[in-house]
C-alpha cells in the first residue's frame, strides 16, 4: 500500500514539475519575448504555447506585427552578426555555417536517426496484431494481448508523429530562420563596407560634341530608362548598371540566402532517409527475406538513373529558371524607375511587349520545369510500386503463399519509404543550389573594402598623393584613371573652389576626401570625425551645434529618403525650430513648401520621385546645412537651379551665416560666381592639379582668367550670367538678388517671423494594404477562371478520384490474394458478397492459388496506377501555367498604365514583391498544392471508405474526426492566414531599404550614419523573422493537433479489428489504410491552408490588377500636317497634384 502511494506521490510530483512554467515571462522594451523558453515543459512540447497568438489573432480585427512577440536573442539578427561574423571573416561561408552551428547539427543528426526508428513502430505494431489474429487462438490472453497492441498502435503513432513534427521545428527555429537572418545581416553589413567599385566607369574622359562637353551626370538621366526609339546616354547607362548592381546584391538576400538556409534547414531529410532505409531494410529482410528484398530494389535500382537524369535536368533547368526571374526582374524594375519616359514618349504597349517577351521565356522555362516535375513524381511513384510489387510477387512465388501479415505490413513500408525515396533527389538539388548560392554569398562577402587611408590632420593636405577610382581588381595602374602628385593644402573654415573640364577627375578629388576613391602614392591628411556613440546628436543644441571634422556631403546625383522633406532635412538630429528655418529659407525652400499639400510634412518618395531636380538638390543641401558638420563636401550643387536661385544659395547659404566657420569644398563649373568669396581655387586638368592657390595669388599669376574661362557644359546658371558676373565688379558680384523668401529669411535671422509647419494631412506614400478575413470567393473564381473554369476542373477531379479507386481496389485485390492461400471463413465471405458482389469462384479454398493470375493483375493494378498517379498532376500543372499567363498580362496592363500618382505613392519595392514574390507562389507553388490538395482530400475518403469495410461505425466516427479536423484547421487558419499577410508585408520593406542605402551609401557614409541604417535594417529583418517564425510555430501547432486526431482513428479501427470478428486479410486491408489516415488527414488539411495561404498571392495580384487606369479612350488623329505652327495654347487650366489636393496652378 505505502509503495503505491509513494508511486502516485512521485507520478503527481512530475507531472506538478512538467506543468510549471520555466521562467517568468521576459519583455524588452515593453514588448514580450517568445515564450517558447518560458512556458511549462506539456505546452513547449505540445507546441501549446501557439495558442495565445492564434486566439489573439481570431477575436482581433486588424493584426499588426507589434501584436506578435518579439523573438528571443539568439534569433535577432544584431545577435546574431556578432555571434557568426567574427568567424565568416576567418573560414569559408559553408566552414562558418558548420562550425558555428555544430550543437544545433549535430542535435538534429541524433534526433533524425531516432525519429527514423520510431517512424516504423507503427507497423512493427501493425505486423504483431495481425500474426495474433492469423493464429485465430481465442481466451483471455489474447484478449489482453491484444489490448496491449491496440494501446501500443495508439501510442506509437502519436511519438512518430511528435518526433516528425518536433524535428522539423527545432530545424526552423535552430537552424533556418537564425541562418537566414544572420546571413542577410552580414550580406547588408558588408555592403556599406563595400569599396564603390561601380565609380571607376566615371574615370573615362567624356567626348565633346561642338565643342560642348557632356557631363558626367545629367538630371534627366535620373530615375529615367531607356526607350527604344532613342539611344542611352552615358549616364543612363551607369545608371543601369548600378542598378543591375544593386538588385544583384538584393537577390543575394531574397534567393541566396534563404536557399542556404533553406538546405540547412532540411539536411536531416538525408540522415533520417538513411535511417528509415536501414531501419526498413531490416524490417522486410526479416518479413520477405532476402530474395524478395533483393529483387525488389534490383528493380528500384533500375529506375534510380532515369530519377537521377531527371533530378539534374530539373536543378539545371530551376537555375535556368532563376536567371530568367532575374532578367525579368531587371526590365520591371527599369521600366518602373522609368516609367514617366515611358508614359511621356506613349510606349506602354512597347514596353508591355518587351517584359511579355521575357515573361514568354519564364513561363516556357516554368513549363519544361513542369514536364520534368511530372517526370520526377513519375520516377517517385515508379520505384515504390515496383519495388512492393516486385518483392512481394518474388515472396509469394518462393514461399508458394502470402499472409496477410506480411503483405500489408510491406506495403504500408514501403509507402512510408515512399516520401522518403521520392524526396531525396529533390533535398540534393537543393543542396546544389544553395552551394552556387554559397559561392555567391561568399564572393560578396570577399570583395575588397574601403579603406582607411586618412593620417589624421587638423586640416585636408594632399601631399604628393596618386588617387583612383575604387576597383576589386588587381589593375595596372595605367589602365586606371587616376590623378597624380596631388599637392593641395585646403584652408580650415574657408570656401575651396574646385574647377576643371567635365571629366577631368573633379568627383575622384571630392571621393578622396571622402575615402571613397583608392590611394595608390602619397598620403591625404584630414580631420578624423568623431563616431557616431560620441557626437551624442540626441542632446545637440545651439551651443556645441559644430562638430569641426564632421563631414556632410552633397552628392552629384543627389540622394533623397522615402520620407518627409522635413525627416530628410533633420537626417536624424533633433528639430530646433531657429536653424531649421533658417536653412529651409536660405536654401529657397520655403515657396515649395508653401504649395505642396502638406508643407514640410509631405511625403516625398523615394528618391525624390515628386520634386523637381531643382528641389532636391536643395533638400539635399539643406540636409548638409541643418548638419552638425564643420566640413562641407559639396558637388556641383548649382547644376539643377535657376539664375537667382542660384545666387541665393551661394550668398545665403553657401557664405551666409549658416556656412561661415566651416570649411566648405565646392566642385563648380561656375567658378565665377564663386570668386569674389573663395578662399582657394584648385583647376584640375590632364591628371593633375595644375594649380591650387588664392584667388589673389592666381591673379597675380595671371592664370586666373585661364581658371574662369575653362570650357563647360551648358547649365541652369545661364553662360550669358555668368559673363556678366565675370566683368561686374567685386562689389557689384556682392550684390544680392534677393526674392521674398530670402527677404523673409532676414526677418528670421532677426526674430520677427518663422516659417510655420502646416498639420499633416496626408501621407504621400501610404501604408500597403491589407486584406482582412478568409479570402474572398472571387479571388477562387477569378483564378479557376482563368485557369480554365470548373468544367475543365471536373474532368481532373474525376482523374484523381479514379487514381484513388485504383488504390483501394488493388489493396483489396491483396486482400482477396492473401485470403486464396488459407480457408475463406464466414464472415468474410459474407462480407465479400454484401459490398462488392464478387462471383463464388473468385474464392479458392486451396494453398495452391493460380499464382499467374494473381500477381497479372497486381502488376497490372500497379501500372496503371503509376500512368494515372502521374497525368493527374501533369494536367494540374497546364492549368497553373495558363492562369500565371493571364493574371500577370492583367497586372502589367494595369501597373503600366496606371495614373502616376498612384506609381507615385506606391513604392517601387511594394510592386516589385507582386511580380517576384508572389508571382513565383502563383508560378511555381499553387498549381502544386492544388494538385496535392485534391489528392489528399480523396485519400481521406478513401481511407473512410476503407474502414467502412470493417464497420459501419467507422463513417459516423471518420466523419466525427473529420470536423474535429476542419474546426481546428479553421482555428488556425484564422491567425495564419492574417500572419501570411503580415510576413508578405514585412518582406517589402527589407528590399526598400536595402535598395534605398545602397544607392546613398556614398553619403550615408559620408554623414557617419552607417550604424544607424545598419541598425534599421535589423528591425525589418527581425520584423519579418518575427512573423515566419509565428507563422511556422502555427504550421507545427496544427500538424501535432492533427496527428492526435488520426492516432486517434487509427486506435479505433485496430480496437475494432482485434475484438470483433474480422478476418485478416480484411483487418490489414483496414489497417494498412488507417496507419495513412493521420499522414492523409495531416497533409490534407495543410494543404487546404497553404493553398488558401498562396491565394494570398493571387489576393494581392488582383488588387494591382484591378487598380483604376489612366483613360485608354478619346485618342484623335491628328491631321498629316501638324503641327502646322510652334504655338502652345492654354486656356482657363486648374491642376493639383492629386484629386484630393488643393489646385497648384490656376
Amino acid at each position: 500500500m505505502m509503495a503505491a502511494v509513494q508511486i502516485a506521490a512521485a507520478a503527481i510530483a512530475g507531472i506538478a514539475s512538467l506543468s510549471i512554467p520555466r521562467r517568468p515571462s521576459v519583455e524588452v522594451d515593453g514588448h514580450a519575448v517568445d515564450r517558447q523558453y518560458t512556458v511549462s515543459a506539456f505546452k513547449l512540447y505540445g507546441m501549446a504555447w501557439a495558442s495565445d497568438v492564434l486566439s489573439l489573432a481570431r477575436t482581433k480585427d486588424n493584426l499588426s506585427l507589434d501584436d506578435l512577440p518579439i523573438l528571443h536573442h539568439r534569433a535577432r539578427s544584431a545577435h546574431l552578426l556578432v555571434w557568426f561574423g567574427m568567424e565568416a571573416e576567418k573560414h569559408s561561408l559553408w566552414k562558418a555555417l558548420l562550425y558555428m552551428h555544430w550543437p544545433e547539427i549535430l542535435f538534429e543528426t541524433v534526433f533524425a536517426i531516432l525519429q527514423a526508428v520510431i517512424h516504423f513502430a507503427p507497423q512493427l505494431v501493425m505486423y504483431n496484431l495481425l500474426r495474433l489474429l492469423e493464429q485465430g487462438a481465442g481466451g483471455g490472453q489474447i484478449s489482453a494481448m491484444a489490448c496491449i497492441l491496440v494501446l501500443g498502435l495508439g501510442f506509437s503513432l502519436v511519438s512518430a508523429s511528435w518526433a516528425d513534427i518536433w524535428l522539423a521545428w527545432i530545424a526552423h527555429a535552430n537552424l533556418g530562420l537564425p541562418i537566414r537572418s544572420e546571413l542577410s545581416a552580414l550580406i547588408f553589413t558588408k555592403a556599406t563596407r563595400r569599396k564603390n567599385v561601380q565609380a571607376n566607369q566615371r574615370s573615362e574622359p567624356v567626348k565633346e560634341t561642338d565643342g560642348t562637353a557632356v557631363s558626367e551626370y545629367t538630371q534627366n538621366d535620373i530615375a529615367i530608362g531607356p526607350t527604344t526609339t532613342a539611344p542611352q546616354s552615358t549616364s543612363a547607362i551607369l545608371n543601369e548598371d548600378l542598378e543591375k548592381t544593386r538588385q544583384s546584391t538584393i537577390n543575394l538576400v531574397s534567393v541566396d540566402a534563404k536557399r542556404v538556409s533553406d538546405f540547412l534547414r532540411f539536411h536531416y531529410i538525408f540522415i533520417q532517409v538513411a535511417g528509415r532505409l536501414v531501419v526498413s531494410i531490416i524490417f522486410l529482410y526479416q518479413l520477405l527475406g532476402w530474395e524478395s528484398l533483393l529483387a525488389g530494389f534490383a528493380i528500384f535500382l533500375l529506375v534510380l538513373p532515369l530519377n537521377i537524369w531527371t533530378s539534374k535536368n530539373y536543378s539545371d533547368a530551376q537555375g535556368d529558371l532563376m536567371n530568367i526571374r532575374d532578367r525579368k526582374m531587371a526590365i520591371i524594375t527599369e521600366a518602373l524607375q522609368g516609367i514617366r519616359q515611358i508614359k511621356f514618349s506613349a510606349q506602354e504597349t512597347q514596353w508591355q511587349m518587351r517584359i511579355r517577351n521575357v515573361r514568354g521565356l519564364e513561363l516556357a522555362m516554368q513549363w519544361r520545369v513542369f514536364w520534368l516535375d511530372t517526370l520526377l513524381i513519375f520516377c517517385w511513384i515508379l520505384g515504390p510500386i515496383l519495388l512492393s510489387a516486385i518483392s512481394l510477387a518474388v515472396y509469394a512465388a518462393l514461399h508458394g503463399d502470402l499472409s496477410a501479415s506480411v503483405a500489408f505490413t510491406s506495403i504500408t513500408i514501403f509507402s512510408a519509404l515512399e516520401f522518403s525515396l521520392a524526396i531525396v533527389p529533390e533535398v540534393a538539388a537543393d543542396g546544389l543550389e544553395a552551394w552556387v548560392s554559397a559561392a555567391r554569398i561568399e564572393e560578396h562577402l570577399g570583395a575588397p573594402e574601403l579603406e582607411d587611408y586618412m593620417t589624421p590632420h587638423h586640416t585636408i593636405v594632399f601631399e604628393n598623393a596618386t588617387i583612383a577610382w575604387p576597383s576589386d581588381t588587381a589593375e595596372e595602374e595605367s589602365d586606371r584613371f587616376t590623378l597624380q602628385g596631388l599637392n593641395v593644402k585646403i584652408p580650415g573654415k574657408g570656401l575651396t573652389v574646385i574647377g576643371g573640364q567635365t571629366g577631368s577627375g573633379k568627383s575622384l578629388m571630392l571621393a578622396s576626401i571622402l575615402g571613397e576613391a583608392d590611394l595608390l602614392r602619397g598620403a591625404i591628411k584630414a580631420p578624423i570625425p568623431p563616431s557616431l556613440s560620441e557626437r551624442y546628436d540626441s542632446k545637440a543644441n545651439k551651443t556645441d551645434w559644430i562638430l569641426k571634422s564632421s563631414i556632410a556631403f552633397v552628392a552629384q546625383i543627389p540622394w533623397i529618403e522615402n520620407a518627409t522633406i522635413r525627416e530628410n532635412i533633420l537626417f536624424g538630429l533633433p528639430y530646433d525650430a531657429g536653424r531649421y528655418n533658417r536653412v529651409v529659407n536660405c536654401c529657397a525652400l520655403k515657396k515649395d513648401l508653401d504649395v505642396l499639400p502638406d508643407g514640410d510634412h509631405t511625403d516625398i518618395g523615394f528618391n525624390g520621385i515628386n520634386l523637381s531636380g531643382g528641389q532636391r538638390w536643395r533638400v539635399t543641401f539643406a540636409r548638409a546645412l541643418y548638419s552638425r558638420a564643420g566640413i562641407l563636401v559639396l558637388d556641383d550643387i548649382f547644376s539643377a537651379v535657376d539664375a537667382h536661385v542660384g545666387r541665393q544659395l551661394f550668398e545665403e547659404a553657401l557664405t551666409g551665416e549658416l556656412g561661415q566657420d566651416r570649411t566648405r569644398i565646392l566642385v563648380t563649373h561656375h567658378v565665377a560666381l564663386c570668386l569674389p568669396k573663395a578662399d582657394y581655387v584648385v583647376l584640375v586638368a590632364e591628371g593633375t592639379v595644375q594649380q591650387a592657390e588664392s584667388p589673389t595669388e592666381l591673379r597675380r599669376m595671371g592664370v586666373l582668367d585661364q581658371i574662369v574661362n575653362q570650357p563647360t557644359k551648358t547649365h541652369a546658371i545661364s553662360a550669358k550670367a555668368e559673363t556678366a558676373m565675370e566683368s561686374a565688379s567685386e562689389e557689384d558680384l556682392m550684390y544680392k538678388v534677393l526674392s521674398a523668401s530670402s527677404q523673409t529669411s532676414y526677418l528670421i535671422d532677426e526674430g520677427k517671423t518663422v516659417v510655420m509647419p502646416k498639420s499633416r494631412t496626408n501621407k504621400f506614400v501610404e501604408d500597403e494594404k491589407k486584406e482582412k478575413g478568409s479570402i474572398k470567393l472571387s479571388i477562387y473564381r477569378d483564378y479557376l477562371t482563368t485557369s480554365g473554369g470548373i468544367w475543365y476542373w471536373l474532368p481532373v477531379l474525376f482523374l484523381f478520384i479514379g487514381h484513388q479507386g485504383l488504390v483501394l481496389g488493388r489493396s483489396w485485390f491483396i486482400s482477396i490474394w492473401t485470403h486464396s492461400y488459407k480457408n475463406e471463413s464466414a464472415a468474410y465471405h459474407m462480407l465479400v458478397q454484401r459490398y462488392v458482389k464478387y462471383p463464388e469462384d473468385v474464392f479458392v479454398e486451396s494453398k495452391n492459388a493460380d499464382l499467374g493470375f494473381y500477381l497479372g493483375i497486381y502488376l497490372g493494378l500497379s501500372v496503371i496506377l503509376c500512368i494515372t498517379g502521374t497525368f493527374r498532376y501533369f494536367f494540374v500543372y497546364t492549368r497553373s501555367i495558363r492562369a500565371s499567363k493571364e493574371l500577370f498580362e492583367k497586372m502589367t496592363f494595369a501597373i503600366l498604365r496606371a495614373p502616376l500618382r498612384w506609381l507615385d505613392t506606391v513604392p517601387v519595392g511594394r510592386i516589385l514583391n507582386r511580380f517576384t514574390a508572389d508571382f513565383e507562389a502563383i508560378d511555381s507553388k499553387l498549381g502544386g498544392d492544388l494538385g496535392a490538395l485534391l489528392y489528399d482530400v480523396v485519400q481521406v475518403v478513401g481511407i473512410t471508405v476503407a474502414g467502412v469495410f470493417v464497420s459501419l461505425w467507422t463513417i459516423v466516427m471518420a466523419f466525427s474526426l473529420i470536423v474535429l479536423c476542419f474546426w481546428i484547421t479553421d482555428f488556425y487558419l484564422m491567425g495564419a492566414r492574417e500572419l501570411k499577410r503580415l510576413e508578405s508585408i514585412a518582406k517589402s520593406p527589407i528590399f526598400e531599404q536595402f535598395g534605398s542605402t545602397l544607392t546613398g551609401i556614398g553619403t550615408i557614409r559620408a554623414f557617419d550614419k552607417t550604424e544607424i541604417y545598419i541598425d534599421r535594417i535589423f528591425q525589418k529583418i527581425d520584423a519579418h523573422a518575427r512573423a515566419f517564425w509565428h507563422l511556422w510555430l502555427f504550421n507545427r501547432w496544427l500538424a501535432f493537433r492533427l496527428n492526435l486526431v488520426g492516432a486517434v482513428f487509427a486506435t479505433a479501427i485496430g480496437a475494432i479489428v482485434a475484438f470483433a470478428d474480422i478476418d485478416p486479410s480484411l483487418a490489414g486491408f483496414a489497417l494498412g489504410f488507417a496507419l495513412q489516415y493521420s499522414g492523409a488527414i495531416v497533409w490534407a488539411t495543410r494543404y487546404y491552408a497553404n493553398v488558401e495561404l498562396s491565394m494570398n498571392a493571387v489576393e494581392r495580384v488582383a488588387e494591382y490588377s484591378k487598380i483604376p487606369i489612366e483613360k485608354q479612350s478619346g485618342r484623335m488623329d491628328a491631321p498629316a500636317a501638324w503641327p502646322m505652327e510652334g504655338r502652345l495654347e492654354v486656356s482657363d487650366l486648374i491642376v493639383s497634384y492629386a484629386p484630393e489636393s488643393p489646385p497648384i496652378l490656376r
